[in-house]
């Protein structure tokens, strides 16, 4: 059984599209989403119509928190950019993004969106000393996580030592690592609509059941058509010029 494992993809149609894509063409057979569909940028509403029925199990992100709870963020031009988000949805958008919680499993597999450890918190996962708290915080052999927009495996050995294993992508845009019997992982997939490793390339992760392998994949897409609706958010141009470098827009 082959799964994608999409997260971040934040209302950016043409990664999505190109993401949906590729997945297909490497045989992906049911589709994750790990939160924040929408925010940042220009697309919401396509994004959520593409997501409907597309996706076995997904939980909800820290913008789908910051849609429903204004103000969350404390920065006025994130309500600002939410606002707008609001009104590119439908009723029938803000209904489903109600219902999706912040934490799901899925045939033993956990998703949350930032951490496993107090999932509604959205504390960011991106050090040894958080995963070991995340992996406490889980059972099974894999947890799934987005948020830092980074493609990240952490791993816990048989004897609890944890450590990182480097994404390094190959030339074709791949990365794959044999998933050991003994091992648990933690798994970020990278940003579907918003990477911030510096590749502008769309990011996202496919799970292999039966050869007990994770390939994190990076896809080419029309980052100039993204990047021109930014304006229709209420952010700023240098969101525009972050996405075309696959850098973070905020600097975190």
């Amino acid at each position: 059984m082959r799964v994608a494992i999409l997260s971040d993809i934040h209302a950016n149609i043409e990664a999505f599209e190109a993401v949906l894509a590729d997945a297909r063409a490497h045989s992906a057979e049911h589709f994750l989403c790990l939160g924040d569909t929408i925010g940042f940028n220009g697309d919401p509403a396509a994004c959520m119509n593409t997501a409907a029925g597309l996706f076995a199990a997904a939980v909800r992100g820290n913008h789908e928190q910051a849609l429903l709870q204004r103000g969350l963020f404390g920065v006025p031009l994130y309500t600002t950019m939410m606002d707008r988000t609001t009104a590119m949805l439908s009723a029938e958008h803000l209904a489903a993004i109600r219902t999706l919680p912040t934490r799901a499993q899925w045939q033993g597999i956990t998703l949350v969106h930032a951490s496993s450890v107090q999932a509604e918190a959205w504390q960011r996962l991106a050090t040894v000393p958080a995963a070991r708290a995340a992996f406490e915080a889980f059972e099974g052999q894999l947890c799934f996580f987005g948020h830092t927009h980074r493609a990240t495996i952490f791993k816990q050995s048989e004897s609890g030592s944890v450590s990182i294993i480097p994404a390094v992508y190959a030339e074709g845009g791949s990365c794959t690592v044999e998933l050991e019997q003994n091992s648990r992982y933690l798994i970020n997939p990278g940003s579907v609509g918003q990477p911030r490793d510096l590749d502008p390339r769309a990011a996202y992760a496919i799970l292999d059941t039966e050869s007990r392998t994770l390939t994190l994949r990076r896809v080419n897409y029309d980052v100039e058509a993204a990047a021109a609706k930014i304006s229709n958010t209420g952010l700023p141009a240098s969101f525009a010029t972050a996405l075309r470098k696959g850098a973070s827009p905020t600097g975190d």
